[in-house]
């Protein structure tokens, strides 16, 4: 067992075989960038086309359809805890470590196989057992069609899992990305195809996501297998199932945090106040698919391997600062013109949503620090630290919800909510900084932050206006913030240069492109 080093480290954790130059970091960086750019298009554009469906969805369903779809999505992801969901997130850690690409390819079908196995076990007893479902969440039989239609496409979705997790780590971004767009687009064309041509309702939403389930689960599956052939590992399956178990029960945890409060407010008031609460929460989503995911879906395998070098730390603090400023510009965005979307793109029921997106939305910067911050737990693989914090948190988060939700209803189910992740938060943290210490850069984090809620308190301000005169108003609110993190010291001089040099590039580039085209056109 290697001998502790300074700040926790091993000492063969920084030796000299781990030095590595400004160049090797700002590469892993490069690498970061490039590949969240890619990922980040992969999600703003599925969330886009989602968000642009909002017109129809609005006028086809009303808030108390939108209340049973989350209901029944919520039932749904607690199933899909007891299946094993968080075993894939072994596959990173264990490809990682595999010596041979024999090995590296059994870890990637062992994990195919195994979620494929306990999916399909899962979600054929919850079709079975869909009749007591609806009754034991709605009081009712009458939605047993719905979550039948949900436990089949639960069983299907088992086979993206593993492929998903291959693309990432062989840094095929543009091959995940498109597997992203194209399931999104299919159902979405499914969604209006069914809502309005056949009139099908919310039945629409669940049978097109079966659907898109089985074919681009099928797909990739298939695309999964000839890469990496079809290999079954007893030891994969035992390390699979030994460092995601404590995960599957953290699960359980976060469903508690994400979801419980609707069980409450349904009790407390009705679907209605569930559809609404459950719109705003799609902000909350949003800002983790538009403002945490491009960063992570290209970090979580390239953090591993960063462990190892002496420059660590300054990797792992300048990427957390890069994090920051695109989780707290997407979520000041968000809160600015929360008001404004709802107006354009829903209908005047949907419109009391947009007074819980701000509490939700500081929520998930708190969900979204948790996640990046909890490195140190994994590197020294104690993921039940994740287990205990989550499971604080949840027990708080109730006895929150049972005081808070009957008196204040979906406020208080908000703030509640952000007070939960807000503690779960500073468990990770400190227990991962604890274990395994990180040099993290919060002066430039605390500046956009900061910038972010002086904006949003001057949006405060604004006297009451037609929507498309607040559009431009804030609008010109948020250059102020932009201008500001250019201004106050975020990046460094060194980061600056390299925007600028990144610019002067992309117009040579425009530039090279047009000149062309003109000459084109001149001939």
């Amino acid at each position: 067992m290697p001998l502790p080093g300074p700040h926790g480290r091993s000492v063969s954790e920084t030796g000299p075989d781990s030095a590595a130059t400004p160049a090797a970091r700002d590469s892993a960086l490069g690498q970061l960038g490039r590949s969240g750019v890619i990922y980040g298009l992969g999600m703003i554009v599925p969330k886009a086309i989602s968000f642009g469906m909002l017109p129809v969805y609005t006028r086809f369903l009303t808030p108390s359809d939108y209340g049973v779809m989350e209901l029944i999505e919520m039932t749904l992801d607690v199933i899909a805890i007891v299946a094993g969901a968080r075993l894939a997130i072994g596959i990173f850690r264990y490809y990682e470590k595999a010596e041979t690409d024999a090995e590296r390819r059994a870890v990637v079908s062992t994990a195919l196989q195994v979620l494929a196995f306990t999916y399909g076990i899962v979600g054929g007893a919850t079709f079975l057992a869909a009749p007591f479902l609806s009754d034991l969440v709605f009081g009712t039989p009458e939605h047993t069609l719905l979550i039948r239609l949900a436990a089949a496409s639960l069983a299907f979705s088992s086979l993206e899992l593993a492929p998903l997790s291959y693309l990432r780590i062989r840094d095929r971004a543009a091959l995940y990305v498109g597997a992203e767009i194209g399931k999104v687009a299919l159902q979405v064309g499914l969604n209006i195809l069914f809502l309005a041509h056949f009139g099908l309702g919310v039945t629409s939403i669940f049978l097109s996501g079966l659907i898109a389930n089985v074919v681009v689960g099928a797909a990739l599956a298939s695309y999964a297998v000839r890469e990496v052939g079809f290999h079954f590992s007893r030891p994969v399956t035992r390390d699979l199932i030994r460092y995601g178990a404590p995960l599957v029960v953290t699960q359980v945890a976060t469903f508690l945090l994400t979801f419980g409060d609707r069980y409450f407010l349904r009790v407390a008031a009705d679907t209605h106040a569930v559809g609404l609460y459950a719109l705003a929460y799609q902000f909350g989503f949003l800002l983790m698919e538009a403002g945490y995911a491009p960063y992570s879906k290209g970090w979580e395998p390239l953090r591993f391997a960063i462990s190892s070098r002496a420059d660590r730390d300054d990797v792992y603090a300048r990427s957390f600062v890069y994090l920051n400023l695109l989780l707290l510009s997407v979520a000041t965005f968000l809160a600015l013109f929360i008001d404004d979307v709802l107006i354009l793109m829903t209908t005047p029921p949907f419109y009391p949503a947009a007074r819980f997106v701000p509490l939700i939305l500081l929520a998930y910067v708190f969900q979204s620090w948790t996640f990046a911050q909890d490195l140190g737990i994994h590197m020294r693989e104690r993921t039940e630290f994740l287990t205990l914090a989550n499971w604080i948190a949840a027990i708080a988060a109730l006895l929150g919800y049972w005081i808070f939700v009957p008196r204040y209803l979906a406020m208080g189910a908000a703030g509640v909510t952000a007070a939960a992740f807000a503690l779960r938060y500073a468990l990770v943290y400190w227990i991962s900084q604890t274990i395994w210490p990180v040099r993290y850069r919060w002066g430039p984090v605390l500046r956009i932050a900061g910038l972010g809620l002086a904006v949003l308190a001057i949006s405060r301000a604004l006297p009451d206006v037609h929507v498309f005169a607040s559009i431009a108003l804030k609008g010109a609110i948020f250059l102020l913030y932009a201008l500001g993190i250019w201004m106050l010291g975020v990046l460094s001089r060194e980061e600056r240069d390299q925007v600028r040099v990144a610019v002067r590039r992309w117009r040579g580039a425009i530039a090279v492109r047009f000149g062309r085209a003109s000459g084109a056109e001149g001939r």
